[in-house]
């Protein structure tokens, strides 16, 4: 988008020494050299200048763009969209729509990003409204790159299809080469968790899945109602994908130990299982995983050495440079997981 420090409004008088451009003339000279569409409107989308760029690529003249003759070749079916986000601008401070442009070279219609913003504002509210006397905007031509975007998406699509696949066939080899035993349940239970991993990414386009998702899913991975007895409860947090599969591990661990010996196994058992957000450093934030579990009845003596243990206690601060402490306590197990993210990567719902 072009920037509105760049330009001024037109008709501004300015002293400029000999041989340097007035401030007028700054927004037709950048826009001549830049690839995408400008243009300048006064509120509500009415145009009061069009670059040579808008004009060559739709086929208008300089006088069928202004006022609100730019709309002609916006697609029929994305007019009224874009007639909205127009009467939303001086509310919002800015305008941000996609729509489809006609190309007059071959009348094709292709997909344009349209971004603007205000040069400055008038001060005057009228009927709640912010209005500009000038908006400066661009529309970039984004069409090839929606489209590689979607053709990424069916491949990754493809790679998480053939990985549960291949997670299927390993499973389906380790039941018919090892013997029965609890060891080999587990194996496959843990490749079970993997594959729910790829189905729940598979579902995403935003390559992000909700914590609470996964951990209800661990839940219920172990059926007979017994995960109706847990607390599940935390804001909304999207966790990125290169943190889902670390993170689901670890939960897939609790919860088969709590099936095995903890408040799944018990009826007497409780397990509450809460998270939340705290602010870090450097503009970072925290995620804190709380699984406690009570009224359960504890073997005497500490907490096994077991390869669930170590997968709880290493992946955490491994890979994703976090804490994690497992502990006993007086009537069940207790697990802290805390672990750094960043604003951009997790999206998180108020």
């Amino acid at each position: 988008m072009v920037r509105a420090e760049l330009a001024q409004v037109p008709g501004a008088t300015a002293t400029c020494p000999a041989g340097t451009m007035a401030d007028g003339d700054r927004l037709p000279a950048l826009a001549d050299i830049i690839p995408q569409l400008v243009w300048r409107s006064a509120d509500y989308g009415q145009w009061v200048w069009a670059s040579p760029s808008w004009l060559a690529y739709t086929g208008q003249s300089q006088t069928e763009s202004l006022g609100q003759g730019w709309l002609e070749p916006i697609h029929p079916e994305d007019r009224e969209a874009t007639r909205r986000a127009w009467d939303e601008a001086p509310k919002l401070g800015r305008l941000e729509v996609d729509h489809r442009i006609r190309r007059a070279l071959d009348g094709t219609w292709r997909l344009h990003h349209t971004r603007s913003a205000p040069l400055s504002w008038s001060g005057v509210p009228h009927e709640g409204d912010r209005h500009a006397r000038e908006w400066v905007g661009s529309s970039a031509d984004i069409e090839d790159l929606r489209r590689m975007e979607g053709e990424q998406r069916a491949l990754l699509l493809e790679v998480q299809h053939r990985t549960r696949n291949i997670l299927a066939v390993v499973a389906a080899i380790a039941r018919r080469s090892l013997p029965p035993n609890l060891e080999r349940d587990d194996f496959g239970a843990r490749l079970a968790c993997l594959g729910r991993v790829q189905g729940f990414l598979a579902r995403s386009s935003a390559w992000s899945v909700p914590l609470r998702d996964l951990i209800e899913a661990e839940l219920q991975a172990f059926g007979d109602g017994d995960a109706e007895r847990a607390e599940v409860n935390g804001p909304r947090v999207e966790l990125p994908g290169p943190v889902v599969q670390p993170i689901a591990l670890v939960l897939h661990e609790l919860a088969t130990n709590a099936a095995k010996h903890g408040a799944i196994a018990q009826l007497s058992g409780h397990l509450a299982v809460t998270w939340r957000l705290e602010e870090a450093a450097e503009g970072a934030i925290r995620l804190i995983i709380e699984w406690r579990e009570s009224g359960v009845t504890l073997p005497a003596g500490p907490l096994a050495k077991h390869f669930g243990r170590e997968v709880i206690e290493r992946t955490v601060p491994h890979q994703l440079r976090g804490e994690a402490r497992l502990e006993r306590g007086a009537d069940g197990v207790c697990c802290k997981l805390a672990l750094p993210l960043s604003r951009q990567e997790t999206q998180v719902a108020a």
